[in-house]
């Protein structure tokens, strides 16, 4: 249930399809005190190996959309599970502006609203029009865009609760959407290693460096330890070459982090999820 392909086992994993299994299962999860956690494609997560006794929720039966539109705008309201490969289908069909830069995430709906993720410039953020969230409790909150608090691979959403539904705003354009989209996809086939099972970006990027580049110049890009490695195609892209443990994935991020502290005196930040 990750993209990395690394990790052990779930005691318990639940696969919601309507509001009121979501809300019954935030509630038991805090009356049995267990940390609740939601699960996309876990294309930014990491697991560790043995049994982990946590509350999982997959979004995997969460894929209902609809489509409304008014005068040059058009809503796209997506539960949690629905995948950016759906919303780029829609968005070429209809010729949308506004995703086009987000289309080559390997995401869902909801796990990109919770990290907020991003592309070429442009977050999810900068798209969503509303988010339908279950706090901890299991009450169901409407929030308009300027209610959420995003930054940089940031939003409330990382701290409690579920992401039901995210409603994206978008408009009809004059640019030739589908090319922009085929451009991006090749750029990432040819900069990033898609091959191989990853979590993308190992590392945010610092502000003034890459994280990348700042990888690259500490010796790491293609250093591995067992089957893992940080990727010679993209030196802030872990891969997994083939029966990768999470031993090996932990040491390779301790290994970066000290490099990089001890040489530029920066604080390298996770972006991916490590799940212990």
């Amino acid at each position: 249930m990750c993209t990395i392909r690394i990790g052990g086992r779930a005691k318990n994993v639940y696969f919601p399809s309507s509001q009121d299994e979501i809300r019954w299962l935030l509630i038991e999860s805090l009356e049995k005190d267990k940390r609740f956690f939601p699960l996309g494609i876990g294309s930014n997560t990491v697991f560790s190996d043995g049994v982990i006794d946590l509350f999982f929720v997959s979004t995997r039966y969460l894929k209902r959309f609809n489509i409304k539109q008014k005068g040059k705008n058009y809503y796209i309201e997506a539960e949690s599970g629905v995948s950016f490969k759906t919303i780029t289908d829609i968005v070429k069909k209809l010729n949308l502006e506004g995703f086009e830069h987000l289309s080559g995430i390997p995401a869902t709906v909801g796990g990109a609203t919770v990290m907020n993720a991003g592309a070429y410039g442009t977050e999810i953020s900068d798209i969503i029009e509303e988010v339908y969230w279950f706090n901890k409790e299991g009450n169901l909150r409407i929030l308009k865009r300027d209610q959420i608090n995003f930054s940089y691979r940031k939003s409330p959403f990382q701290k409690e609760g579920f992401v039901y539904k995210v409603v994206l705003k978008l408009s009809s354009s004059k640019k030739d959407i589908k090319s922009i989209i085929k451009k991006h996809l090749e750029e990432r086939n040819k900069k990033q290693p898609l091959n191989y099972p990853t979590a993308g970006s190992t590392f945010k990027n610092p502000p003034k460096y890459p994280a990348g580049y700042l990888l690259e110049k500490v010796g790491l890009k293609g250093y591995k330890i067992g089957n893992v490695a940080f990727s010679e195609k993209h030196a802030n892209f872990l891969i997994n070459l083939g029966g990768g443990k999470f031993k090996e994935l932990k040491k390779l991020i301790e290994i970066a982090e000290r490099r990089v502290g001890e040489m530029y005196h920066i604080k390298l930040e996770k972006e991916i999820q490590i799940v212990e």
